[in-house]
Formats: C-alpha cells, structure tokens, sequence
C-alpha cells in the first residue's frame, strides 16, 4: 500500500490535479476519514465536523478530474487535514 504522506503530497500539487486515478483520490478520502455514499456516478463524501461536501465524478478514462482535486486540496488546506 503506497505511503498516505506521499500520496497527500502528490495531491497538495497543483501541477499534478489532471494526472490522479480516481480510485487513488477515493481510497485516499476513505483512508482520511471521509465517508461515501454513491449516487450514480456522484461519489458524495462528508466528514464529520465539516461543513463541505466533497462531489467527485471519474472521467471515462479513469482519472479524476481535475477542478475536482482542486476542491480536495482546498479542504485539506482549508481544514488543516
């Protein structure tokens, strides 16, 4: 299993939002505390004493998009995570 403070690190750079598979960033969110619940293709996380929902939809090619990363590595910065 790769290294979470490896993988936190790849997802803090900015230059890499267009390049994470998606299974990467949701297992990385389950691993952190953040809770799923599917609708569709809509993969909805919360997490407890946030406020934000966080909704990621895969690209067809299995990467996650990429404004998607950037509204996850918002929360992390803005919730000190």
């Amino acid at each position: 299993m790769p290294n979470p403070g490896k993988i936190k690190a790849a997802r803090l750079d900015p230059a890499k939002d267009y390049t994470h598979r998606f299974g990467a960033v949701v297992h990385f969110l389950e691993a952190t505390g953040w809770k799923k619940r599917i609708k569709g293709d809509h993969h909805i996380f919360t997490r407890p004493g946030i406020p934000i929902l966080l909704n990621l939809q895969p690209e067809k090619n299995g990467k996650a998009k990429g404004y998607q990363i950037a509204q996850v590595r918002k929360q992390l910065e803005l919730f000190k995570l």
